[in-house]
């Protein structure tokens, strides 16, 4: 993307989440990161739930995101109330809300956010359309590299390196390992990136799922 163009630098906003994030921290990684979504910085407060903020950047049925949303309050089973802030709000283009909380596989239980859930669930029923609790067995390596291989790729977006390639696959139809529509472009760097925009647009479509490298197998599945 040419520094010419005024959608090439974005002042940052403040993230709008219902309290501090505190950085400061001996047992997890915390820190901010882009909401792509909002054009606003967003706090995580741990690795994991920082991976799954950048999954959630690049979701083609992700309208909005807002991590640590207004709080809800509810009674457990003892008739105390409690509140609890769910890890992010997620708002999808058919019209639901997601309410998820991101939790390591081996602290799931004893955390008891099932039993919270539950009890949000049934106590407030309208406060999402569905409640979801997503750990690393959710959040795979794979999944966070390849979201963050298409976030570089829309910073060095080059629109002419886009067009040329898209010339190129005016003519072609099927399956092409992706290193073969690289090699299309002089540059190969620019290709790569190109390769990845049209990804990203659905215009080229993974056949299998797997790391984006340059034996994947794309399909060009719409006109260009």
């Amino acid at each position: 993307m040419s520094n010419d163009n005024p959608e090439y630098y974005k002042a940052p906003r403040a993230s709008r989440t219902s309290r501090k994030v505190t950085l400061k921290s001996t047992v997890s990684s915390r820190g901010f990161l882009w909401n792509h979504t909002s054009d606003r910085w967003a706090g995580y407060e741990s690795t994991l739930e920082r991976d799954f903020l950048t999954i959630l950047n690049v979701r083609s049925d992700v309208k909005l995101w807002q991590e640590q949303p207004e709080p809800v309050t509810y009674v457990d089973d003892q008739g105390k109330r409690r509140t609890h802030t769910f890890d992010v709000s997620v708002h999808l283009f058919n019209g639901e809300t997601v309410a998820c909380d991101v939790k390591p596989q081996k602290r799931l239980v004893r955390s008891g956010i099932e039993e919270v859930h539950r009890l949000i669930r049934r106590q407030h029923p309208d406060y999402a359309d569905k409640f979801l609790i997503r750990t690393d067995r959710h959040i795979s390596r794979v999944l966070v590299r390849n979201a963050e291989l298409f976030l570089r790729a829309r910073t060095l977006r080059d629109e002419e390196s886009i067009e040329e390639l898209r010339r190129h696959l005016i003519s072609m139809h099927g399956v092409y390992r992706l290193a073969s529509l690289v090699a299309l472009l002089n540059d190969q760097a620019a290709g790569f990136n190109a390769v990845l925009n049209l990804i990203d647009s659905r215009e080229l479509k993974p056949v299998t799922r797997g790391s984006i490298n340059d034996n994947i197998e794309l399909e060009i599945c719409k006109a260009v």
